[in-house]
Formats: C-alpha cells, structure tokens, sequence
C-alpha cells in the first residue's frame, strides 16, 4: 500500500474524531449550563412548616407518596412544571398532613430553609429532610426541582455492595 495514501487518510480520521470529540463536549457544556439557586436553612421556616402557619405569598408544591419527601414555597411569578411536584394549598388539612407525613431517617432530619435565585434573592422556602437539592432556573422564570433520594440508594448506599462505615 502506499504511505502518503495511509498518512492521508490516518489524518482525515483524526480531525473527523477531533472534530466529534469537540462537538460532544460543546454539547455537554451547553447541557450543564444554566443559572443555579441554592437554600439557606432558616430555623423559623421550619416552624412555621410545622405549625402550618406559613406564608400565603407563595404557591406551594410538595413531592412525595406514601412519605413526604419535600414542600417548598414559591414566589407566584415562577412555575413548576412537572409530574413530581404537585400544587397544594397552604393552610388546609391535606397541607398540614404532609407536613406530619415528612421523612425522616437517620442523619436526615426536617429544616427550613429560604430558596435562592442564582444572584442570592430569596424567592421561597423549603421544608425537607433532604439537603441535597437542585434549583435550575430556565426558560421564562421556570424552576427545575432536583432532589437527591437517598432512601432509593438501598442498605449499602447506592455504591455497589461496598458499606462504608460499617
């Protein structure tokens, strides 16, 4: 075979893989993106979950079923859109019901806490055992809810049968 023929064509395949390489990690950038929240605990956001006497100028979500796994409270100008989370009317039985249905497991314990825009605003609260959530703000003041779920890790923490600590 000829050599310039092989070196011609060895570098045609790597700028095609160059090329697909920069592509897939453009593309998982643009998909990482977005404007972040965060939460800040807050003691009287937990009381006033646990006394049902929360604010009225918020649109309150919960996300659960047979345990409530999170409530949270948001100003009215943002949306929710998903299955997960369902609208609830605070001050209401079926309110005060999930508040008393939290779960909670060992190094999981309910609080309060504010919800923060990405510049540091607050725009809610949130009441959870879970600390370990997710506030995506995309599109027109849409809020993407992401919680981790560590009761679904299973008795060995979701890592494969290794315990640790044990």
């Amino acid at each position: 075979m000829n050599n310039k023929w092989i070196a011609t064509n060895n570098k045609v395949f790597f700028c095609i893989i160059a090329f697909a390489a920069s592509l897939s990690i453009l593309a998982a950038l643009l998909g990482c993106g977005g404007k972040y929240g965060s939460i800040n605990r807050d003691p009287e956001i937990y009381r006033a979950f646990v006394s049902n006497q929360v604010s009225p100028e918020y649109k309150y979500y919960y996300n659960g079923h047979s345990f409530t796994y999170a409530m949270l409270g948001i100003d009215p100008k943002y949306r929710i859109e998903s299955k997960i989370w369902r609208e609830i009317e605070p001050d209401t039985e079926q309110f005060k019901q999930l508040t008393n249905r939290l779960w909670e497991d060992y190094g999981y314990s309910a609080f309060g806490a504010q919800i923060l825009d990405p510049t540091g605003k607050k725009i809610g609260i949130w009441y959870s055992s879970i600390w370990e959530v997710s506030f995506r703000f995309v599109g027109d003041n849409e809020i993407v809810v992401m919680i981790n779920t560590p009761f679904l890790w299973g008795p060995d923490g979701g890592i494969g049968g290794i315990r640790i600590g044990r």
